[in-house]
């Protein structure tokens, strides 16, 4: 499905499922339910090409300004690598009157054109939502909200979801994975089989599915490795 896809095309489809858009596509929050501001700028680089997106409220004057230091920076094989210009976008963000940090960072994935079949995976819908009981801390917040992250599927055993894969963000063309996985059980594979089983509903529906984590998550890297996943980005998030 992704096939006719450039790395450029999924950057702007991830884009699109991390955050609202204002009219002059500027970000504004974080896209799901009960999601706070955006960041203040979002960086995103592919070998293809790089993108950036200002948060709405950011001065003409300072979002000017990080526009020219995001298009500054060159397209490079390495995905790793951080802007050249971060400590200048840092300093512009600062002029603001409020302290600018690093926030989110890390590696963006698609998935093959072929995606394993797993074993046993469960839908959940709301008539089994108590499979859920040991896995989510506020189960009435899940079924609240429980339309917005579908569709969730999820590796039962003895009688309790272990595993959960949801729609964490979820557009018309996209939807970004989330995983838990329930403390004990994680190393034995389970995440990478609901994962797998979420990808191959999402692609049901029409819509792609997308993969991220940061740098540090070297469980969900893992993940991404198990299943074959390809890097088509990276991106960074300032606040």
């Amino acid at each position: 499905m992704t096939s006719n896809m450039s790395d450029l095309d999924l950057l702007e489809l991830q884009i699109e499922a991390l955050f609202t858009h204002d009219a002059k596509g500027r970000l504004v929050a974080i896209n799901e339910p009960g999601g706070g501001p955006a960041p203040r700028l979002f960086f995103g680089r592919t070998r293809e090409g790089n993108l950036w997106r200002v948060r709405h409220d950011v001065p003409e004057s300072i979002a000017s300004r990080l526009g020219e230091l995001a298009a500054s920076e060159p397209v490079v094989d390495d995905l790793a690598a951080m802007p050249g210009q971060l400590d200048a976008m840092l300093a512009v963000l600062g002029k603001d009157g409020e302290a600018a940090r690093v926030g989110h960072c890390g590696p963006a994935y698609r998935f093959p054109a072929a995606i394993p079949v797993p074993a046993n995976a469960t839908r959940i819908t709301r008539a089994n939502l108590h499979l859920l009981r040991r896995l989510v801390a506020d189960l009435e917040d899940v079924e609240r909200e429980f339309e917005q992250g579908e569709p969730c599927l999820a590796m039962i055993v003895e009688g309790m979801a272990v595993a959960l894969c949801y729609s964490a963000r979820l557009t018309a063309r996209a939807a970004e994975a989330g995983v838990e996985t329930l403390e004990g059980y994680r190393g034995r594979g389970y995440a990478a089989a609901v994962v797998a089983a979420w990808a191959r509903t999402i692609r049901e529906t029409g819509r792609i599915p997308l993969y991220s984590t940061s740098w540090d998550n070297l469980a969900s890297r893992v993940v991404a490795r198990k299943l074959g996943l390809v890097q088509y980005g990276s991106d960074l998030s300032l606040w």
